[in-house]
């Protein structure tokens, strides 16, 4: 039990030192007003505001926000599979025999892969049906040229 508890005290470290850690790596809150940079850009004939790539594009940055708020969802239920697999195997190592542990520490493992599968499906079948109706309602990709 000694085991388990070190275990979780690790984790537990390692996730709240996490987002620490990823700010530092980043240059969030940073930008390039007063660096002369948009200028530049400018000059050279780029088009600054179209970085974010959703300025130009039917519906503006809603599918971009709902895309990222996606992916989000998906890393935190691969990590929350990723903690009841190994949640599973902890019950199944610590189980020493037990039929009713052993059968529980399999029921865990059990539910975790079917979760895991049922999210990998919704988010295929969210992505055809997206996909297929983005097709559909943008005109399908042909050009008229202009007089």
């Amino acid at each position: 039990m000694n085991t388990l508890r070190l275990s979780a005290v690790s984790l537990g470290i390692m996730l709240s030192f996490a987002p620490v850690a990823n700010g530092l790596a980043l240059a969030q809150g940073f930008t390039s007003q007063g660096t002369g940079l948009e200028d530049a850009a400018n000059t050279a004939g780029y088009d600054v505001g179209a970085v974010s790539g959703c300025k130009n594009e039917p519906g503006g940055c809603i599918p971009k926000i709902i895309g990222n708020v996606i992916s989000a969802l998906l890393g935190i239920f691969g990590a929350l599979f990723l903690v009841l697999i190994m949640w599973g195997g902890l019950q199944f190592m610590f189980a020493q025999g037990d039929t009713a542990k052993v059968k529980a520490a399999r029921q865990t493992l059990q539910n975790a892969i079917l979760g895991l599968l049922i999210v990998a499906a919704s988010y295929a079948i969210a992505n055809f049906v997206l996909t297929t109706v983005g097709g559909a309602t943008s005109g399908g990709g042909v050009e008229t040229p202009a007089p």
